[in-house]
């Protein structure tokens, strides 16, 4: 026998609607926007006092960690499989020279690996497109010249 999960609902029902909040998010709002301003002032106070926590909480809200950052490398364009080896030199030379981390080179492989990727799907379509080719003309060269 299965077990429903939950409460039944009925059939077309169309459940919560996209971005409602649950009873608890929207009670914890409310009271958050009469205190707001006491709040921050007290956190503020806080902070300035010298608290750890409050300090990092604030830096973290105002000032936050950055995620990502450019990254300023000379790459040459990858175009077919041959220039995937100049892309992987730049990249070790930038990561020799210092101005490339082990992370942001391990992105900067990734994006090269996809290149590959593409580039080796592409020329497996083409490939198969000209075999497929050469497959009708062989079929439509049989089909005109019975075998005697």
């Amino acid at each position: 026998m299965h077990k429903v999960r939950g409460r039944p609902f009925t059939r077309g029902n169309p459940g919560r609607p996209p971005g409602s909040k649950n009873r608890v998010t929207q009670l914890v709002q409310q009271l958050a926007e009469g205190q707001a301003e006491d709040v921050f002032a007290k956190v503020r106070e806080l902070g300035l006092a010298g608290d750890v926590s409050c300090l990092r909480m604030m830096l973290d809200r105002l000032w936050p960690a950055r995620k990502g950052v450019p990254v300023d490398i000379p790459m040459p364009p990858i175009n077919s499989r041959q220039d995937v080896f100049a892309a992987i030199a730049s990249v070790w030379s930038a990561i020799g020279e210092g101005r490339l981390t082990a992370d942001e080179a391990g992105a900067l492989s990734i994006v090269i690996d996809s290149s590959i990727r593409a580039i080796e799907l592409y020329d497996i379509e083409n490939r198969i497109a000209a075999l497929e080719a050469a497959r009708d003309q062989r079929d439509a060269k049989n089909e005109f010249d019975p075998p005697a």
